[in-house]
């Protein structure tokens, strides 16, 4: 399947695209409201609440907004390298359970929107999260190690 094809039959297939795909795809978060679905022998993820969706819409590019500078982005709504959408993902979300006191097993966010609902409680809404510690810990977070092929391999 050529990949423009590819692409207009998924967005034709997955209108509620899940805005944290890349972080659940990489088996580092997973969300209550995700559905996991192949296309052409490949993974997708849905979102199966439009509303939520929409909250994780609004949390994301508010991210991309306040992580403009660190990841030297001229606008925020440029489509992103893959390393880079994965960082503003996990490291935003690992910086909000970090400020919540969530703990974290092995570094995974086990629900992406349970953890934004203790984060509107907490925190009275998105414009009050603390954006300077997600930015930190999107700073510091850095994608999978490549496997090193040994010689005996």
């Amino acid at each position: 399947m050529e990949e423009d094809e590819y692409r207009s039959t998924y967005h034709d297939f997955n209108q509620t695209r899940c805005v944290f795909e890349k972080a659940i795809l990489s088996r580092q978060s997973g969300c209550q409201h995700s559905h996991k679905f192949c296309l052409a022998e490949r993974e997708g993820i849905a979102c199966q609440d439009n509303h939520q969706q929409r909250r994780c819409m609004n949390f994301l590019e508010m991210v991309r907004v306040k992580a403009q500078f660190i990841l030297k982005l001229i606008r925020p709504d440029e489509p992103l390298p893959h390393a880079k959408e994965i960082r503003i993902q996990l490291g935003s979300l690992r910086g909000l359970a970090k400020k919540l006191d969530i703990p974290l097993k092995d570094n995974e966010i086990e629900d992406i929107n349970s953890l934004l609902v203790q984060a509107d409680e907490a925190y009275s809404g998105l414009s009050h999260y603390p954006f300077d510690d997600m930015i930190r810990t999107i700073k510091e977070t850095q994608g999978r190690r490549k496997r090193h092929r040994g010689a005996n391999s």
